[in-house]
């Protein structure tokens, strides 16, 4: 796949970063500083108080869960130390297993509801501002492979890390002025911005969409 990457001013990110997180008390100008005049109510509930307890609590549930995936496979390959305690036994474990997990439901839940709550929508694009008003003009396409690529919250999700999460919440419950423009960049993704390298100076983003496509 195709990305673009360019060099960013670090300085001039995290100035545009706390530009905006200021706005947090004037939804309509952050919305139209944003380019979202549209999203005035999701920017209105973006910036106000929000509790993102339940993420952590669907991490250790998805953890769990992956866990008795791994114990189901270790029965039916006969890794398990089950395997000594007979075919049975073995039967009985996996079944029980099987029925406990389907309890949880689908873990897939948790990341729609993030996403698509307000803050996460407005941290997002404020991301992307950020990204828009720090970058050089030594834009290039690049073809890399989608393992390259680092999406902190995704990786959450599939490695199911509870530590990220913790901090994660801590960051998220903030007030919308006092959040770490630093842990935005580093620890947060964007509608656009995949990565910002503070060592090297370079930033890999998405094209914009275009507006009539």
């Amino acid at each position: 796949m195709f990305v673009i990457t360019a060099t960013f001013e670090a300085e001039r990110a995290f100035a545009g970063i706390n530009e905006m997180l200021a706005l947090a008390d004037s939804p309509e100008h952050l919305a139209e500083k944003l380019a979202l005049p549209l999203d005035v109510e999701t920017v209105r509930q973006g910036a106000a108080h929000a509790s993102f307890k339940r993420m952590v609590g669907d991490i250790k549930k998805l953890k769990h869960y992956r866990e008795m995936g791994g114990q189901i496979e270790a029965l039916k390959a006969g890794k398990s130390m089950a395997r000594f305690l007979g075919s049975g036994f073995q039967e009985k474990q996996m079944a029980k297993l099987e029925a406990e997990r389907k309890k949880f439901g689908s873990p897939l839940d948790s990341p729609a509801w993030f996403y698509q709550h307000p803050r996460v929508a407005l941290l997002s694009a404020i991301r992307d501002y950020a990204l828009d008003f720090s970058l050089q003009n030594d834009a290039a396409w690049v073809e890399v492979e989608p393992a390259q690529l680092t999406f902190p919250i995704a990786a959450m999700y599939e490695s199911a890390d509870v530590d990220f999460a913790e901090a994660l919440v801590v960051e998220l419950e903030k007030p919308l002025k006092k959040i770490d423009p630093k842990f935005l960049l580093q620890n947060f993704e964007g509608h656009r911005s995949i990565s910002f390298d503070l060592e090297t100076g370079v930033a890999t983003y998405y094209a914009p969409a275009r507006k009539d496509a």
